[in-house]
């Protein structure tokens, strides 16, 4: 028997679907879905659903005995959330399963679209690119100066309907095109092999599902706030950057910068022996350099003020017409299969400030709840390394490392002896994510000889888990490639990889994926399991769920949420990750120095609107 039959016999139907629609304000969910098309993978058979200005909203057949083939298939259950058909659970997405298969090899843009994926196999769209653009032009009425509704004639439902169709067929040829590469690369040979491969492609595609629903969900801010935030922040950003800037002294009173003055600070802060310099001498300004040394105060400083000043309003907060914020959460969109959000959109990919606009709807409570050092316990559990699931269980990994090595006394705290739990900070990271004694001994200030030392009496104390690693590494380099417990894969082309003109192995690089894409099944299992028990989930974010939930039973809810994600981690790795939260009861106060930054921003805009309400007193502006 082969994987396609073995497909074949588990449904009544096998169906390639494509959806058309039209955005919502934010560009994340089907607003109003024009139509579906299907096609049979094995019998060629065509059904067209022209649904645009129909009320009907009757499912299209029993989805429970129907394998659903898309290609991105958030748009699809999107259009079924739309359409009030719940979320089919037999979801075959050809995308992600394109994505576990060439994400590492195949990047860059449009490198994994279906047009693309369809070529890559030898399969031949009739349609060209530019009868494409003119179909979509039809569908979203582009270069029309009407608003919705929008009218088809019935020669343009046709038309849609035809496009949409053809979509169908190639997805169908590509599907079919799909098993048989499934099949080869991954040497299916039994009907086990059949049931568990199929079994984690459907548990991909579910999850998937559950991300079509928090999108459509969103995330519930202060509306109000945002748009007050908004009409002032061009007057006021100038002044609050000069206060910033008198902490620092980068900039001059034009608020032009000063390289030698950044040179001055990057020697003041001690950071000039690892900050890259540019060829004209000075320290760079490199976004991702910046990013790596937000540590340091004066730095987190200086990226406020360069963020502050190509900011013209809040981008990561622009609410849909319920007062909801989305984005696209691009579930498996790194090769470790988490999450990417576009990091200009997504509110949890701002400054921690920003989340003061987060706020619960009325008559509910948002809880933020996530998963505490998850990343050891990960570890300690997939290898079974005792030592290791110790030191997570005694909730300091660093402050009990350092006891195994004899340098702090049994009563030790992380504010006894700081200092020791940092050096055991650097070696876990640089262990975890393969750096040698060089860049150890650098950020220790020690000889790169107790650099090696440290690290190896490190590697002797978690022996188990490395030797479990370096295994787990070899083994996949020697099928080519890496698996999660739920098949989630990183495939390998080459054992090399050039970077800045060098040649380098990749083994390094590869020890943290089993642990970031298990940390990914945790999240994802926790998603499906948190869905299916009727929360509210409103964002997903690295390994943490945003929840919202009716005040009345807030109480006995939160703790089921916990109870969880903690199972999740448990069903994936075989043991229990802690879990914290945060509730948010009004809007989404933060620690220390970002929540300082916000009352600072608010103070400037309150001034602002008083002093523009005092100059025009017939305005409505009124103080925050």
């Amino acid at each position: 028997m082969k994987f396609l039959n073995y497909i074949e016999s588990q449904y009544d139907k096998v169906l390639a679907v494509d959806t058309e629609f039209l955005f919502d304000t934010t560009k994340t969910i089907p607003e109003k879905v024009i139509c579906f098309c299907y096609t049979d993978i094995f019998s060629g058979e065509v059904t067209r659903k022209w649904v645009y200005d129909k009320k009907d909203y009757t499912p299209h057949f029993d989805y429970e005995n129907v394998l659903l083939v898309t290609y991105n298939a958030t748009a699809e259950i999107g259009s079924y959330l739309k359409q009030l058909h719940g979320r089919p659970k037999n979801i075959w997405d050809a995308y992600i399963e394109t994505s576990r298969l060439y994400k590492p090899m195949r990047m860059g843009k449009g490198a994994l679209t279906l047009l693309t994926t369809a070529e890559n196999y030898g399969i031949e769209d009739k349609l060209t690119v530019l009868e494409k653009e003119r179909n979509l032009d039809l569908i979203l009425r582009r270069n029309e100066f009407s608003h919705l509704p929008f009218k088809y004639t019935y020669t343009e439902q046709k038309q849609i309907l035809d496009y949409c169709q053809s979509d169908t067929e190639i997805l169908r040829q590509v599907f079919i095109k799909q098993v048989l590469d499934i099949e080869t690369k991954l040497n299916l040979k039994s009907v086990e092999d059949f049931e568990r491969e199929l079994w984690q492609i459907q548990n991909r595609g579910y999850a998937i599902g559950c991300v079509s629903l928090v999108e459509r969900n969103g995330i519930p801010v202060d509306t109000r706030l945002i748009a007050m935030f908004n009409e002032a922040w061009p007057k006021v950003k100038n002044n609050l950057i000069r206060k910033i800037n008198k902490e620092i002294n980068v900039f001059n009173d034009y608020l032009i910068f000063n390289h030698k003055k950044f040179d001055e600070l990057i020697i003041k802060n001690n950071l000039h022996h690892r900050w890259q310099k540019m060829k004209s001498g000075h320290f760079t300004t490199n976004k991702k350099v910046i990013k790596n040394h937000l540590d340091c105060e004066d730095i987190k400083k200086f990226n406020e003020i360069r963020t502050f000043q190509n900011m013209t309003k809040l981008t990561s907060y622009e609410p849909g017409y319920d007062g909801r914020v989305r984005t696209s959460i691009n579930m498996f969109g790194t090769v470790t299969g988490r999450a990417s959000p576009s990091s200009a959109k997504y509110p949890f990919s701002a400054a921690k400030w920003a989340r003061n606009f987060i706020k619960p709807s009325f008559g509910n409570y948002l809880v933020y709840i996530d998963y505490t050092s998850q990343e050891p316990g990960v570890m300690g559990y997939l290898s079974r390394d005792e030592n290791l699931i110790n030191a997570y269980q005694s909730g300091d990994i660093y402050i009990h490392t350092a006891k195994l090595f004899n340098m702090v006394p049994d009563n030790a705290t992380k504010q006894s002896h700081p200092e020791e739990r940092g050096i055991f900070k650097v070696l876990y990271l640089a262990n975890s994510y393969g750096q040698g004694p060089r860049a150890v001994a650098e950020s220790l200030k020690c000889s790169v000889s107790h650099a090696k030392f440290l690290q190896n009496k490190y590697r002797e104390i978690y022996n188990k888990y490395f030797t479990w690693v370096d295994g787990f590494i070899e083994a996949g380099l020697s099928k080519k490639y890496l698996t999660t417990i739920y098949g989630w894969q990183r495939h390998i082309k080459n054992l090399w990889q050039v970077k800045d003109g060098k040649r380098i192995d990749i083994r390094r690089s590869l020890m943290n994926w089993p642990i970031q894409s298990h940390g990914a099944e945790i999240l994802r299992k926790a998603l499906i399991d948190l869905t299916d028990e009727n929360f509210e989930v409103c964002a997903l974010v690295h390994d943490a769920v945003l929840l919202q939930i009716p005040i009345p039973e807030f109480k006995q809810r939160l703790e089921e949420a916990k109870q969880i994600m903690i199972n999740a981690s448990i069903d994936v790795v075989g043991g229990p990750i802690r879990v914290d939260h945060e509730v948010i009861k009004s809007n989404y106060a933060q620690e220390g120095k970002d929540q300082k930054l916000f009352d600072e921003i608010i103070k400037e805009i309150n001034t602002y609107t008083q002093n523009e309400f005092n100059v025009h007193p017939n305005r409505e502006h009124r103080p925050i």
